[in-house]
């Protein structure tokens, strides 16, 4: 039925064919029935069981009863993967039947609607995403169901029931609908997606609102950062429901779930995340979508060469101890001093011999060294601190490295010449 989500649509047919039945018999039976369709569909996901049985593609099942689109609006791969993909296959196994939000939800309008033309009534993922307390079609407050396992009936039994319960929101005041319109509003963005953005495509535009907004999208500085802005503009009351760490933070202080979203960051932000921001930032949801399908150009792959110290090998054998001692081996500390790139100065120490001194002063495996060092066997000072030999092991090829390097050059050196080229240049 038209967005009804994967768990829903298991509950539903286990339903029809069994009556109410526990998680995981609705499991067994949802997978017996692809099998039946396709053999060795019963080792797929449950997304992918379903597309099996509904004569569907993955990809198309996924965008369309599927939460993926809202759990994962970006990825920072270059091409991300379709929705459901063969391609990333895991994705679709282990995460396609999430839910978006805490509790399931439905709206008893839609639900009565359902009866009287279909016979019978579906949860919907539009009444089922975070945030969302008003169904986009009625404009009434969402219910949600009490009950541990909401899908084992379908919506009109709760009701039935007497175990639905209205949701907690401002019916009265006309900025918090407002406001939940615009992010639902937001949220059609990405569920019409059949793949997540590539980070990069997504980051830029925000960024550059962000810019034009007067908003810094940078950890520290002097403007406000989008965290801030959020709180200016979303409903006081909504964001102590939903988001209760983001009404606690101090002006300016950096939120990393929502102040990560602009930078140019490896990790992409929660589906939430992403359309408080449109919901926030724009206007309106075409403001963003025409943002967001604006090209962005990738800057070119800058190839870096290769580090050249402009130290001579004389200090790095015999100065550089000194430096090395003073910052008490930090590398970061020693990069700065000398002006060189920390990376370089990393390899440059393990070359050394000179390993990281980091817990020099608390970590057990240093504690077993100096004893080592001390004297003890290896496998008793290990036994002592309780740590695997093999950690201290590493330190001491560390250590060794340049003594190693030492007797490999000695033995080549005093290497005997072949017979041949003895004979040829006997001097």
């Amino acid at each position: 039925m038209p967005h009804e989500f994967v768990p829903a649509h298991a509950g539903r047919i286990a339903f029809f064919i069994r009556g109410q039945t526990p998680k995981i018999q609705r499991q067994w039976l949802i997978a017996r029935l692809a099998e039946r369709h396709r053999e060795g569909a019963a080792s797929l996901g449950l997304l992918q069981q379903l597309a099996v049985i509904s004569g569907m593609s993955a990809t198309d099942y996924a965008r369309q009863h599927s939460m993926l689109p809202t759990l994962r609006v970006a990825a920072h791969e270059v091409a991300p993967a379709l929705h459901g993909s063969v391609d990333r296959p895991e994705i679709a196994k282990f995460v396609g039947s999430r839910l978006h939000s805490e509790k399931v939800h439905l709206c008893r309008k839609c639900v009565a609607e359902d009866i009287s033309h279909w016979g019978f009534s579906w949860f919907r993922r539009t009444h089922n995403l975070a945030g969302i307390e008003i169904c986009p079609v009625h404009g009434d407050a969402l219910h949600l169901v009490n009950n541990p396992d909401p899908f084992s009936l379908l919506p009109q039994h709760w009701i039935d029931l007497g175990e639905v319960e209205c949701v907690e929101h401002e019916s009265t005041s006309a900025d918090e609908v407002k406001f939940q319109t615009r992010l639902q509003e937001s949220y059609e963005l990405f569920l019409d997606r059949d793949r997540p953005f590539e980070l990069h495509s997504i980051y830029v535009p925000l960024a550059q609102r962000v810019n034009e907004l007067g908003l810094r999208n940078s950890h520290i500085g002097k403007k406000p950062p989008l965290s801030d802005h959020v709180l200016s503009i979303a409903p006081r009351a909504w964001l102590a429901r939903h988001w209760p760490k983001l009404c606690q933070k101090k002006p300016g202080a950096f939120f990393s779930s929502l102040d990560r979203l602009p930078l140019s960051t490896v990790t992409p932000g929660t589906g939430f995340a992403y359309v408080v921001a449109c919901a926030t930032l724009f206007h309106s949801a075409e403001d963003a979508a025409l943002s967001l399908a604006t090209p962005v150009a990738r800057r070119a792959a800058v190839e870096k060469k290769p580090m050249k110290s402009q130290y001579s090998p004389e200090f790095w054998a015999t100065d550089f101890l000194e430096v090395f001692n003073n910052c008490s081996g930090n590398v970061t500390a020693i990069a700065k001093q000398l002006r060189l790139d920390r990376s370089y100065v990393a390899k440059k120490t393990k070359s050394l011999g000179l390993p990281s001194f980091k817990g020099v002063s608390s970590s057990a495996k240093w504690r077993a060294l100096e004893k080592f060092g001390a004297g003890a066997s290896l496998v008793s000072a290990c036994a002592d601190e309780g740590v695997d030999p093999r950690h201290v092991e590493e330190l001491l090829r560390i250590a060794s490295s340049s003594l190693l390097r030492t007797v490999k050059s000695v033995k080549k050196d005093k290497q005997p010449r072949p017979l041949l080229k003895v004979l040829s240049n006997p001097s």
